[in-house]
C-alpha cells in the first residue's frame, strides 16, 4: 500500500516540490505571470525571426533592377513583389520591345499576368505568370533549382502554397494543368502563384472565356505583355535607364516604373517598425511581469516566518533556506516558459500563412534549428527571470535582522 499524502516522506531534495504543491493558488498564479512573459518573447521573436526570414527570401527572389508597368499600376507591380492581391494588367508586346531598346540595359524580360478565379487548388485567387524561358534572368534561376527542363506549352509550374493534386494537376478555369514542379516556400505572394510560358498565356486565356471570365480580350491573348524586368548595366542605376526609356517616345513618359530595390527599403522600414514596436511591448511586459514576481517572493518572508522558523530549529542553516527559496523560483520559472513556449507554439506555427497574410509583409518560416534555439532560450530565460525574482526573498535572509524575523515565527 502506497503511503498517504500526509505520511509521505520529505526530504531537502523535494522539500522545494512539495512546498509549491501545497500553496496551489500562489504558485499558480506565479506559473501563469512567467507563461504570459514566455508566450510574449517566445511569440515576438519568431515573428521577428520570421518576418527577417521573408525579407531576406523576397530579396534572393527579386532579381532585377527596374519593372516596367502600364500606367497607373505600379502599386499593383509592387504589392506582386510583396503579398498584394492578384492582378491582372498589361500593354503590347511591341511596347515591351521599344522600351528593351533603351540605353543602360544588360537584360530584359517581360512577364504577363493573370488573375484567376478562386479555385479548388488554392485558398484564395491564384496569380498567373506568364514568363519566357529562354530570356528570364528573375524567375528561371530559382526554378531551375528544382526543375531542369524547359518549361513546355500547356506545363505549368506552381508555388508552395497550391494545391496540387495526387495525379499532379491542378484545375483552373475549368481545365486541368499538368504540374511539372512545386517550388519552395519564399513567404511572399510567390507561393500562390502558377508560372507558365509565353506560348500557354493565349490557352489560359482561352480557357477563362469559356467558364464567362475572360482574362482580357481576345487580340490581346497574344501580345500581352504585363511588365518588363530590367537588369541594368555596370555603370548606371535604376532611375537613370527608367528616364532613357520615357526619351524613347513621348507615349512613354506615362509608364510606370517599379524599383524592387526601393520596393525592398520600405518593406524593411516597415518591418523595422512593427518589430520595434514589438521589443517596446516584450520589454515592458516583462519589466511589470519582474515587478509582480518580485513583489510576491519578496512578501514571502514575512508570510513563511512560521515555515522557515520551524526549519531552523530543525537543523536548516541559511544557505539551505536559500536554497529552497532559488529552487522553488527556478521551477516556477521552468514551468511557466515550457508552458508558455508550448501555447505560443500553437498560435505561431499553425496559423503562419494567415499571420503573413494580414501583415501584409513577407513572412517566411524559420527552419528547425532556429526554432529549438529559440524555444531553449525562452525556457533559460523564464527560469533565470524566476530565479532572479527570489532576490530580494534571498537578500532579506541574508540580512543580520533575519534571525529575529524567523525567532518572530517560533
Amino acid at each position: 500500500m502506497s503511503d498517504s499524502p500526509a505520511r509521505r516522506r520529505i526530504t531537502p531534495a523535494s522539500l522545494p516540490i512539495e512546498n509549491l504543491r501545497r500553496r496551489p493558488f500562489r504558485t499558480t498564479a506565479l506559473t501563469v505571470v512567467v507563461t504570459i512573459l514566455s508566450v510574449a518573447f517566445f511569440g515576438g521573436s519568431m515573428l521577428t525571426l520570421n518576418l527577417k526570414e521573408g525579407l531576406a527570401s523576397m530579396e534572393r527572389r527579386l532579381g532585377a533592377d527596374l519593372m516596367v508597368v502600364p500606367q497607373a499600376t505600379s502599386s499593383k507591380a509592387e504589392a506582386l513583389l510583396t503579398n498584394g492581391n492578384p492582378s491582372t494588367f498589361y500593354f503590347t508586346r511591341d511596347v515591351a520591345g521599344q522600351v528593351s531598346k533603351a540605353d543602360g540595359i544588360a537584360e530584359a524580360t517581360s512577364q504577363t499576368y493573370i488573375a484567376s478565379l478562386a479555385a479548388a487548388c488554392c485558398d484564395e485567387k491564384l496569380q498567373i505568370i506568364g514568363f519566357n524561358p529562354s530570356t528570364d534572368f528573375v524567375i528561371e534561376p530559382w526554378v531551375a533549382s528544382q526543375y531542369d527542363r524547359t518549361l513546355q506549352r500547356g506545363e505549368m509550374i506552381v508555388g508552395a502554397s497550391v494545391n496540387v493534386s495526387v495525379d499532379g494537376t491542378v484545375e483552373l478555369y475549368g481545365r486541368t494543368w499538368p504540374v511539372v514542379a512545386q517550388l519552395a516556400n519564399t513567404g511572399t505572394s510567390l507561393d500562390n502563384s502558377a508560372f507558365i510560358s509565353n506560348d500557354t498565356v493565349p490557352q489560359m486565356v482561352e480557357a477563362s472565356a469559356r467558364v464567362s471570365h475572360r482574362a482580357m480580350p481576345k487580340e490581346y491573348a497574344d501580345t500581352a505583355v504585363s511588365s518588363v524586368l530590367i537588369k541594368v548595366k555596370e555603370g548606371y542605376d535604376a532611375q537613370t535607364v527608367a528616364e532613357n526609356i520615357k526619351r524613347l517616345n513621348p507615349e512613354f513618359a506615362s509608364l510606370g516604373f517599379v524599383y524592387p530595390g526601393g520596393v525592398t527599403a520600405s518593406t524593411k522600414t516597415s518591418l523595422d517598425t512593427l518589430t520595434g514596436y514589438l521589443a517596446v511591448f516584450i520589454t515592458a511586459l516583462w519589466i511589470m511581469g519582474l515587478i509582480v514576481l518580485l513583489a510576491v517572493f519578496g512578501s514571502s518572508v514575512n508570510e513563511r516566518k512560521k515555515e522557515f522558523a520551524s526549519l531552523r530549529i530543525m537543523g536548516a542553516t541559511r544557505g539551505m533556506l536559500v536554497g529552497i527559496i532559488i529552487r522553488e523560483s527556478a521551477m516556477i520559472g521552468l514551468f511557466g516558459g515550457i508552458i508558455g513556449v508550448l501555447a505560443s507554439s500553437l498560435f505561431i506555427f499553425p496559423f503562419s500563412g494567415y499571420i503573413g497574410n494580414r501583415l501584409q509583409l513577407p513572412y517566411l518560416q524559420v527552419g528547425l534549428p532556429a526554432i529549438l534555439a529559440m524555444m531553449a532560450i525562452t525556457i533559460v530565460l523564464a527560469t533565470l527571470v524566476g530565479m532572479a525574482a527570489s532576490v530580494l526573498c534571498v537578500v532579506r535572509l541574508g540580512r543580520p535582522e533575519a534571525y529575529l524575523t524567523l525567532r518572530e515565527g517560533e
